[in-house]
C-alpha cells in the first residue's frame, strides 16, 4: 500500500533516509557579509560541512514526526511510534534528549522555512526566464545569483544557531557522547572516491553562448535504517534537498528500497521534488522479523530542469557543474551512511535529462535491544578515605527475544584516573562485574557500590553490558549476546574524589 503526502510517500515497504543538497562557491566577483564557513573550506579527506551536517540532523527528525502525526490521525499508532523513535533509538538519545531535539528540530525547520520563501520568490522569478524549462534561440543561461547565494549563507547560520542551541541544551558530557557516537563517525569514515564519467553523455559544447566560471557543486546523500522492537517495524525516509542555486538548474530524485540480509530487494519507491521548493521525500515501513538483517539502499539522481534545443543537432540538457565527472566522499556507521558528491565543472552538456550521483548501503539487524542508560551516583563528590557512594544504572529491554531467567553481566571500568585509587566493596576486584536478571520487557536496575577512594581526582567511570545470558537447563547458562543488540559503548559517568 502506499500512501502520497503531497510529495511525501509512505509505503508499506523499507526503511532508509536520504538527503541530498547540491551547493555552489561564490562565483569571481560575488560578496557577502554572512559571517559561515563555505563549503569550498571542505578538505579533500572527507570533512562534512557542519551547516549540511546538521540541517540532515534536524530535518530527518522533523520529517519523522511529522510523518508520525499524520500516522496518528489515520489510526496507525504503531507507525507513528515506530517513526517518533526512528533515528533517536539509533543515537542512543535519552527520552529528555530526544524531546530537545524534537523541539529544536521543530524550530530549525521554521526558522529556514522563512528564508526559503524568499528564496522561492527569486527563484520563481528566474524560472520564468526558461518558459517549458527551455532556452530560446540565442539565450544565454542566467548568471548564478548573488541574492541567492547571499539567502543560502543566512540559511546555513540559521542551522548553526540551532546547532549550538542543541549542544547547549545537551550540555558537556552529553553532547561529547552524542557526537562521538553519530556524528563524528561519519566525519571519521568519510573516504574519498572518484566518479567515473557516465559513457559518453557528456558534451562540451552548445547551441548558446554560457557562462564559463570557476565553481563548485556539491550534492550530499545520507541513508538511515532503523528496527523498532516495541512494534516489530522497519522505517526509514529518504530524502533529498538541493540548495538555492543548484535549484536553477538541478531537480532532486531519491530511490529507498528494503533488502533482506541477501540482499534481495522486498520493497522500493521513488520520488521526485514536484513543487520546486528544493526537498523531496520517500518514507518507508514494513513488518521486520525478529532475528533476520535487513539493508537499505539509498540511490541519489539529478533531473536536468534546463534544456537547450538548439544544442548540436538534436537538443541537449545542461550540467553545468559537470557531475557526470563528481567527486565522491562517503563514510558512517551501520543505521546512517553519508555520501558527498562535488562537481566542479566545466560546463557539460548530455542528451539524458537523469544524472545518477551515487548510493548508501546500511544495514540493522531485527533484535531485541538490552540498553544500559541514565548513570547516577548516590553521593558525588566524596571525600577521599571517608565516604562511600553507590553508581546506579537502568538497564531497558524492548523486543520479544528475553526470556524469564536471562539476565545481562555489567562490567564497570575505570576509564580516566587512578586504576587503584578506588575500592568497590560489590563486586570485589578485578571481576567488577555484576549479573542482573532482566525482564522481559521495561526497565529494571543495577547498582555498583564504591567503598572508599584513597586517591584525590576525577575518575571517569564507565558501565557496559558485557554479556547477555540464558539459563541452559544444566545449572550453567549460554550466551545469547549476538541474538540482541546493546549499547557498544556504555554509559560514563564522572566521580570527583576530594582530600
Amino acid at each position: 500500500m502506499l500512501k502520497v503526502t503531497g510529495k511525501h510517500r509512505c509505503v508499506a515497504g523499507v526503511v532508509a533516509l536520504v538527503v541530498v543538497v547540491l551547493m555552489l562557491v561564490v562565483p569571481p566577483g560575488f560578496s557577502t557579509n554572512a559571517q559561515v564557513e563555505r563549503r569550498s573550506d571542505r578538505k579533500a579527506s572527507g570533512f562534512v560541512h557542519e551547516p549540511q551536517l546538521y540541517r540532515t540532523l534536524f530535518h530527518t527528525v522533523f520529517l519523522l514526526n511529522e510523518e508520525a502525526e499524520e500516522a496518528e490521525r489515520a489510526g496507525r499508532t504503531e507507525a507513528a511510534q515506530a517513526l517518533r523513535r526512528a533515528f533517536k533509538q539509533e543515537a542512543g538519545l535519552e527520552a529528555e534528549q530526544g524531546v530537545v531535539l524534537d523541539r529544536l528540530a521543530a524550530e530549525c525547520e521554521q526558522a529556514v522555512r522563512a528564508v526559503d520563501a524568499r528564496a522561492r520568490a527569486i527563484l520563481a522569478a528566474r524560472r520564468a526566464n526558461y518558459p517549458d524549462g527551455k532556452l530560446g534561440a540565442g539565450q544565454p543561461p542566467l548568471p548564478p545569483s548573488a541574492e541567492l547565494f547571499a539567502l543560502q549563507r543566512e540559511r546555513e547560520a540559521v542551522v548553526l544557531r540551532y546547532r549550538d542551541r542543541l549542544q547547549e541544551a545537551f550540555g558537556p558530557r552529553a553532547w561529547e557522547e552524542f557526537d562521538r557516537r553519530v556524528l563524528a563517525r561519519v566525519r571519521a569514515g568519510m573516504r574519498t572516491s572518484r566518479a567515473l564519467a557516465r559513457g559518453g553523455e557528456g558534451q562540451s559544447g552548445t547551441g548558446n553562448p554560457v557562462p564559463q566560471t570557476p565553481t563548485e557543486a556539491v550534492a550530499t546523500g545520507v541513508t538511515l535504517i532503523s528496527y523498532d522492537p516495541e512494534t516489530g517495524l522497519v522505517t526509514g525516509v529518504a530524502t533529498v534537498e538541493l540548495d538555492y542555486t543548484a535549484q536553477d538548474w538541478y531537480v532532486g530524485r531519491v530511490t529507498c528500497s528494503l533488502r533482506d540480509g541477501d540482499g534481495n530487494p522486498l520493497a522500493s519507491q521513488s520520488a521526485e521534488d514536484t513543487d520546486g521548493d528544493g526537498t523531496v521525500s520517500v518514507i518507508v515501513q514494513m513488518v521486520g522479523q525478529e532475528g533476520l538483517t535487513y539493508g537499505a539502499c539509498g540511490e541519489y539522481r539529478l533531473r536536468l530542469g534546463i534544456y537547450d534545443p538548439f544544442c548540436g543537432c538534436c537538443g541537449c540538457y545542461l550540467d553545468p557543474w559537470n557531475f557526470q565527472r563528481a567527486q565522491l566522499i562517503g563514510g558512517g556507521w551501520e543505521n546512517w551512511y553519508c555520501l558527498v558528491a562535488s562537481g566542479y565543472g566545466p560546463f557539460r552538456t548530455r542528451r539524458s535529462d537523469e544524472l545518477y550521483l551515487g548510493r548508501g548501503n546500511v544495514i540493522t539487524q531485527a533484535r531485541t535491544r538490552v540498553i544500559v542508560r541514565n548513570p547516577r551516583l548516590t553521593r558525588n563528590p566524596i571525600r577521599v578515605s571517608l565516604d562511600s557512594t553507590h553508581l546506579d544504572v537502568t538497564v531497558s529491554v524492548s523486543g520479544s527475544g528475553i526470556r524469564p531467567g536471562d539476565f545481562a553481566v555489567l562490567g564497570i571500568t575505570i576509564l580516566e584516573g587512578p586504576s587503584s585509587g578506588i575500592t568497590f566493596a560489590h563486586p570485589p576486584p578485578p571481576g567488577q562485574e555484576i549479573a542482573i536478571e532482566l525482564p522481559e520487557r521495561n526497565n529494571t536496575n543495577a547498582r555498583f557500590t564504591i567503598g572508599s577512594a584513597n586517591t584525590a581526582g576525577d575518575y571517569l567511570l564507565e558501565v557496559r553490558i558485557m554479556d547477555v545470558r540464558r539459563p541452559n537447563g544444566q545449572g550453567g547458562s549460554d550466551s545469547i549476546f549476538d541474538q540482541v543488540t546493546v549499547n557498544d559503548d556504555g554509559v560514563t559517568i564522572t566521580l570527583t574524589v576530594t582530600d
